[in-house]
C-alpha cells in the first residue's frame, strides 16, 4: 500500500498491528536509485513472500517518523514481523541480500 499522505506514528504502529509482516520503504521523490530498487522490491515480494504487506512512505512527507525511527537515508527499508523490527537497510541494499535476509524470517514465520 502506497500512501501519499503523513501519517502519524499512531497511524504507523496501527498499519503494523493489522499486517503480520510488513516491509516499509522509505524514498524521496527525486532519489534515483529510489525508482530503480522500489519496482524489484515489489516484485521480489509478490514471486517470493506473497504474505508480506509493503507499506511506501515518502521520507519528506513523513520526515517526523522517519526520525523516530532513525531512518536517516533513502532508500530506507525496514523489516517488521507481529510488529517487531528484524531488519533494516538504510541506504542500499541488493536484491540478493534482502530476498536472503527475508527468506530466513518469512520461513520461521509462514
Amino acid at each position: 500500500m502506497e500512501i501519499t499522505k503523513k501519517i502519524t506514528t499512531e497511524d504507523f504502529e496501527a498499519l503494523l498491528e493489522n499486517h503480520p509482516a510488513t516491509l516499509v520503504y522509505f524514498y524521496q521523490n527525486k532519489c534515483g536509485v529510489c525508482k530503480i530498487l522500489f519496482p524489484k522490491i515489489k516484485n521480489l515480494l509478490e514471486q517470493e513472500f506473497p504474505k508480506m504487506e509493503i507499506l511506501v512512505l515518502e521520507a519528506e512527507q513523513n520526515r517526523t517518523l522517519a526520525a523516530q525511527l532513525r531512518m536517516l537515508s533513502v532508500p530506507g527499508i525496514m523489516v517488521y514481523f507481529e510488529g517487531k523490527e528484524f531488519f533494516r537497510s538504510n541506504g542500499l541494499v541488493t536484491i540478493g541480500e534482502l530476498q536472503s535476509r527475508l527468506g530466513r524470517l518469512y520461513q520461521m514465520f509462514f
